[in-house]
């Protein structure tokens, strides 16, 4: 049964709820720490900062919320561990559905946790690619409050059984069979194109988009049929409001009572709020800025290792 019931009343004594890991001089990642956008937040809907109280407030008058983070900026961990951490402490117990959990490997584990080191053995014995360390801030308190985990992604082979875009018009299916807007699917193309650092093969960019589009679908249902408020940890591309979670989820159950967060790491140069929303005023709704876990360019590093796979193709 999907729970989509929008709006409540919050008590007063909930937004004196203050408890921030994140302070200045908390930061776990080393880059950046003085950039003027460090610790700020962003509320793109009304064009103007607001306090962390302001988004404590946001996210409890919220059934859905979402957080977008940079899998291994630990600094992300934490924020999500403190959004938990405001639920739970207006008496709320949030469901939370994670892009690191496959439905097919996650279906036979407990709904809830009692060792974080046996949640951190099992979740990387079905993935080790995730940096589960990383996680221990949002993990550790998803079980000291007894919150129910949901896998929320799919395997890679069932995502290849499920692509069927083919073909010139491939745009306008994915368009009709997602309920996608053209310009946000082309918003899409953009995003895999520049996260690709331009190394995309056209005839593989159908199934690039649909493979995205198959994830969101896949964590959608993991959040409409999930006890509310429910909370999602995935990459910022999957919280987008133009192509992403967010146009499926009101699409499913008709519900405006979503937030949309995307933790962003500072950039040197990028100096203010807009530089970080690749030309979409509302991309997200809001903008939490931390530093930055690295200084490396993200397409010298993704070059390098497709220099190594094509060494290893050839060996």
């Amino acid at each position: 049964m999907a729970y989509c019931i929008c709006g409540y009343l919050l008590p007063a004594c909930c937004l004196l709820f203050s408890a921030n890991p994140a302070h200045a001089r908390d930061w776990q990642s080393a880059f950046y720490q003085d950039h003027a956008l460090v610790g700020k937040i962003w509320d793109t809907r009304k064009s103007r900062w607001i306090s962390e109280q302001q988004l404590h407030a946001a996210v409890l008058d919220s059934k859905f919320i979402l957080l977008g983070e940079t899998h291994d900026n630990p600094d992300h961990h934490r924020v999500q561990a403190q959004v938990l951490n405001w639920l739970v402490a207006a008496g709320q117990k949030p469901a939370v559905v994670m892009e690191m959990l496959a439905q097919e490997a996650w279906q036979d584990q407990p709904a809830s946790w009692t060792d974080l080191k046996l949640l951190q053995q099992q979740a990387a014995a079905q993935d080790q690619r995730w940096p589960w360390d990383l996680y221990t801030p949002l993990l550790q308190s998803v079980v000291d409050h007894g919150l129910q985990l949901v896998a929320g992604n799919v395997k890679r082979e069932t995502l290849h059984a499920r692509i069927q875009a083919t073909g010139p018009g491939w745009r306008q299916e994915l368009s009709a069979r997602y309920s996608i807007p053209e310009h946000g699917l082309g918003k899409l193309e953009q995003e895999i194109a520049e996260s690709h650092c331009g190394y995309v093969d056209a005839a593989h960019l159908p199934f690039m988009v649909e493979a995205q589009l198959q994830r969101d679908r896949a964590m959608t249902s993991a959040l409409a049929n999930s006890p509310v408020p429910a909370v999602l940890v995935a990459g910022r591309g999957h919280v987008r409001n133009d192509y992403a979670v967010p146009v499926q989820l009101r699409n499913a159950c008709h519900c405006d009572s979503l937030l949309s967060v995307a933790l962003h790491p500072v950039h040197a140069d990028a100096l203010k709020p807009e530089d970080y929303l690749q030309g979409t005023r509302n991309a997200y709704d809001i903008l939490y800025f931390t530093p930055n876990h690295t200084r490396e360019d993200p397409c010298e590093k993704f070059r390098h290792q497709l220099q190594n796979l094509r060494g290893q193709d050839t060996e």
